[in-house]
Formats: structure tokens, C-alpha cells, sequence
């Protein structure tokens, strides 16, 4: 492969990339091979394009920047503007009602009270219509779940095919670093392995550090089975798992673990007694208080 790429070669890269909006890492050596003419030549490493393009686009405020699949390990990726995210800006191809309709169903699922990063159909879709109705006039049921197919196509959002969850898609968690980072650095949870965002995984209880499925499992197959903590290096019960249909570990519990102890932690989530009602058992009690009062 050419040590540099000619200005027409990297303009067909950027085009490529602002076409595709998130693709992944095996997508993206695809075109590389293409663009160089070298499909017989397997590209290994494509670093060296990504800096070069990062390189040039600076000026423009653009980046390549990706995020890992948390089950997988697959590796995807995003040209995105680096000044300011496009929800923020307003820089989408959405109607100023369906733009704000996307950045409540974002930050809904990103501030979902047990944890999850998550939100079943039937919450999203009221949150949503509940949403739009006070800027543009309500929206019926089927155009609310049209809206949300297309947040999905687009990739701000993604759904759980097994039982039908609404996520954050790839290009939320690539491109709205600086959106969560600066409005809701609380939820924010970084795998203690891999240092990227997790939006499921499993929680250590101890010291309230996450990890992604795909980093407990290369955690496990180094250490026979067993899945210790990257922190602390305790031994992590599978039991303490967020994301799209599991019970969840609520932020309220991260925001008070630097005054409560670790067991008593852990005993609050597993609805085992404690003794003295610490700060973790009052939160999940006012969470559940505020759950019954959203149902009714």
C-alpha cells in the first residue's frame, strides 16, 4: 500500500465515509483496497490512513473516530464533526420536530433510571409522541414508531431484535461523546478494560466499575473461567448486569458508592437486608417510588 495517499484518493475516502455514516472496520479496508487499487493485496493495518485523514480534515472539524461492538469486539466507525455533535447543532437532515424527538429518545435511554441504556418500545413511543406534541403537534402511534425506524436507519438509534429494546445506535456513541460528556457525565460508564463507553455489561459491586460482555470474556478465558475485576481484582457474580432486558444497576447506586460500602452495595440490589437503611437502599426505593408514579 502507497506510505500516502494523493488529494484524489483521499477525497474518495471522505466521500465514502460521509456517505456511509457508520460503517465497519472491514467496510472501511474494503474501499481503502479499492481506492489503491490492491484488492489482491490484503491491508493489515489502516491506521496510517485514518491519521492521515484526520490529518487533512482538522481544519475542516472532522474526524474518523470509532467505537467497539460490546458483544462482539468488531470495531465501527464515523467521520464526525469534532466542534460539536450534529443533535446539539442541529446539523441533521431532521426537521427541527423530529430533532427534538431524537435528543429526547437519546437522552431518555441514556439516563433510563435502573441503568439499562434502554427503554421497552411502548416507553419510547410515549416519551416521543409526549414529546413532539408539546413543539408540533402530537404524532400518531404509527408515525412516532416511522420516526424511530428512521433514528435507527440513520444510527442515532438501534433496536433489540430479541425482545424489542430501543438503544443507543453506533452513531450516538461515536459521535455524542461531547454531548454526554458535558450534560450527563453521571451516566456515563466506561468499561475498566477497554476504557470505551458501555451501555451493557456487567457492574462490579465493589467498586462500581464496568466491563463489556466481550472484555468479560476475554477476562474469563485468560483466568479459567473466572471473571475478576480489572479495578479491584474481585471476583465479579454474573448477576450484576445492565443493558436492554436485564435488571440493571441504577446510577443512583455509583453516585453514593463512594460512601457506602461495597457489601452493603451489593446487598441493596440483591433486596437483601443490610441492617441500618443506607444511602443505596434508599435510592433504589425512591427509583421504584418514582417508576410506580411514571406508570400511573
Amino acid at each position: 500500500m502507497p506510505m500516502a495517499m494523493d488529494d484524489t484518493e483521499q477525497q474518495m475516502l471522505v466521500q465514502w465515509c460521509m456517505a456511509a455514516q457508520v460503517f465497519t472496520e472491514s467496510e472501511f479496508r474494503q474501499v481503502i483496497q479499492r481506492t489503491y487499487n490492491t484488492e489482491e493485496e490484503e491491508i493489515e493495518d489502516i491506521q496510517p490512513v485514518v491519521e492521515q485523514i484526520n490529518s487533512s480534515m482538522g481544519a475542516f472539524s472532522l474526524e474518523l473516530r470509532s467505537c467497539m461492538d460490546q458483544t462482539t469486539g468488531t470495531r465501527r466507525w464515523a467521520l464526525v464533526n469534532t466542534n460539536a455533535d450534529a443533535i446539539s447543532t442541529g446539523a441533521t437532515p431532521y426537521s427541527a420536530s423530529e430533532l427534538v424527538t431524537l435528543k429526547t429518545l437519546v437522552v431518555g435511554v441514556f439516563t433510563e433510571k435502573m441503568g439499562n441504556y434502554s427503554l421497552s418500545l411502548h416507553d419510547a413511543l410515549r416519551i416521543a409522541t409526549k414529546r413532539n406534541g408539546t413543539v408540533a403537534g402530537t404524532l400518531t402511534r404509527a408515525e412516532t414508531e416511522s420516526l424511530i425506524r428512521k433514528f435507527c436507519s440513520d444510527g442515532w438509534l438501534a433496536t433489540d431484535s430479541d425482545d424489542g429494546y430501543v438503544v443507543l445506535g453506533d452513531r450516538s456513541i461515536i459521535e455524542l461523546q461531547s454531548f454526554f460528556n458535558v450534560g450527563f457525565a453521571d451516566y456515563i460508564r466506561l468499561c475498566s478494560l477497554c476504557k470505551e463507553m458501555a451501555t451493557l455489561g456487567i457492574v462490579c459491586m465493589e467498586c462500581m466499575e464496568a466491563v463489556h460482555p466481550y472484555c468479560a470474556n476475554r477476562l474469563m478465558s485468560a483466568s479459567a473461567g473466572q471473571l475478576s475485576c480489572p479495578a479491584c481484582n474481585k471476583l465479579i457474580p454474573q448477576l450484576n448486569k445492565f443493558g436492554p432486558g436485564e435488571r440493571g444497576v441504577p446510577h443512583a447506586l455509583e453516585s453514593v458508592a463512594g460512601s457506602v460500602r461495597g457489601e452493603s452495595v451489593a446487598a441493596s440490589v440483591r433486596g437483601e437486608s443490610v441492617g441500618v437503611e443506607e444511602p443505596a437502599t434508599q435510592s433504589i426505593k425512591k427509583l421504584r417510588i418514582e417508576d410506580s408514579s411514571d406508570e400511573e
